[in-house]
């Protein structure tokens, strides 16, 4: 049984006649008829009783016409979906990011454009959103590495600087400023190996020759900022992430130079796909529109 038989035959049965049916379906009428009459000749069956002026289904003919109704109901719901999905009517689009505060503006700014796409946030430092980007579990990462290659596609959402932060009963928490050096009289809370802030950080401290008095590894950037909060040591991070809290204060860097970027990052071999072009089309208009 070929498509095109079972097609001419369900066309027949739904406009009722031969002619209606070509004519529907943009093929000739003997060709049509061909089609239905292989059918029938193939499995020795009659589909339809032919009359002088309209043909009628048999029992036969009825029971094959529910199949086929189910069969291309679903065809007909499989094209819509994909034509919608291809118009970026639906779907869903799934982010990483090291920190969600750089992913909002972003989604904000595609759902006003395309209402109907879910969206669902991850959360992980660089390393780990990377690996997860690599393995399909993502459709794009917010990390604040550059990974423009012959895998990855990149686009940069935003830049600041780094800042310290410190407990609001801090001795230096009345200071504006203070020297990148003071850092290492500590203590000092670094986030775990992976994060861009802490590869930042020591980096700079191999550059002056310096290390840390006293250092506390914090999984997890919450967990991070609670352990400052709590007075244990000496935060970094870039100013675009610290949120307003009466139990922080931030403090501007002296010596130190050092910027933070945030970069939206996909698989080159997924560009072809509509939500992931619509989304870098997005991210385009966002950042020529503020230039």
């Amino acid at each position: 049984m070929r498509p095109a038989q079972l097609k001419a035959f369900h066309g027949v049965a739904t406009w009722g006649g031969f002619s209606r049916a070509a004519e529907k379906l943009h093929i000739s009428q003997p060709a049509l008829s061909d089609h239905v009459r292989k059918l029938e000749e193939t499995y020795g069956v009659q589909l339809f009783v032919r009359g002088t002026r309209s043909v009628t289904l048999t029992d036969l003919g009825r029971k094959l016409f529910a199949l086929t109704e189910q069969r291309f109901e679903i065809e007909t719901e499989a094209l819509d979906l994909l034509q919608r999905a291809r118009k970026v009517e639906e779907g869903q689009i799934t982010i990483g990011a090291d920190a969600a505060i750089h992913a909002l503006p972003l989604i904000r700014a595609f759902r006003a454009q395309y209402p109907r796409v879910r969206f669902r946030v991850v959360s992980g430092n660089s390393a780990n959103l990377i690996a997860q980007l690599e393995s399909f579990e993502i459709d794009f990462a917010v990390v604040a590495d550059d990974l423009s290659s012959q895998a990855f596609s990149t686009r940069l959402l935003r830049e600041d600087k780094l800042v310290a932060f410190l407990s609001s009963d801090h001795p230096w928490a009345g200071r504006h400023s203070i020297d990148v050096t003071d850092l290492a009289a500590g203590p000092l809370i670094l986030r775990e190996q992976g994060s861009v802030t802490r590869r930042l950080v020591e980096e700079k401290f191999r550059e002056l020759g310096l290390t840390p008095k006293e250092a506390l590894d914090i999984e997890g950037r919450e967990a991070a900022r609670e352990a400052v909060a709590q007075g244990l040591g000496i935060g970094i991070v870039s100013a675009g992430e610290f949120l307003p809290d009466d139990r922080l204060v931030k403090i501007a860097l002296e010596g130190w130079h050092a910027t933070m970027r945030e970069w939206l990052v996909c698989l080159k071999t997924r560009e072809g796909l509509h939500l992931i072009q619509s989304m870098l089309k997005v991210v385009d208009g966002m950042n020529s529109g503020s230039e």
